[in-house]
């Protein structure tokens, strides 16, 4: 179960707060979602992301990601922004996985804790449409799913290499 996970990520990196962004949205969603919350809950909300609203974070992220005039400097590349992934991989697989181990990376120079171990899931009803009725469990063992690996591997350059990003949980920052 990883319900808990992208939450306690972001506890370890003394933050509070995410946002889901689906494959097909671009920033200018993020940002005017991330805008709307800020003028309703009283700005406390900041996202790292693209200059352009154009730009998607499915491509961003995983394609350098140096947001230069939204924090990038101050908070990191785009990958360092993920806390969690769903995609599909290239076997038909819909899979949800992120860090649940980590240890912390101060002492070292860094701002986020350090990877230790991803565990993922697989989504066992993939015929649902409506999104609130799917079942993540344990991915059967003969899939053979090396999370660790593929959270490497995507974060690394490259995520639409291993699969189809379906959505990501970015990290939020204060404003």
């Amino acid at each position: 179960d990883l319900s808990t996970q992208p939450c306690l990520l972001s506890l370890a990196k003394n933050k509070s707060s995410l946002i889901r962004v689906g494959g097909g949205e671009n920033f200018d969603k993020v940002y005017r979602a991330v805008i709307a919350a800020n003028e309703e809950e009283g700005y406390k909300y900041h996202v790292v992301g693209g200059a352009a609203g154009t730009v998607s974070p499915m491509g961003w992220s995983w394609q350098g990601g140096l947001g230069g005039t939204t924090g990038g400097r101050l908070y990191g590349f785009g990958v360092d922004q993920v806390v969690q992934l769903e995609m599909v991989l290239p076997n038909g697989v819909h899979v949800k996985f992120g860090p649940t181990e980590w240890e912390d990376a101060s002492a070292e120079g860094f701002i986020v804790p350090k990877t230790k171990v991803v565990t993922g899931v697989c989504r066992s009803n993939p015929d649902e449409h409506d999104e609130e009725k799917w079942i993540w469990e344990r991915c059967p063992e003969d899939f053979d799913i090396d999370f660790n690996d593929l959270w490497f591997a995507v974060r690394g350059g490259g995520g639409g290499t291993w699969g189809v990003i379906t959505s990501v949980l970015l990290q939020l920052h204060d404003y």
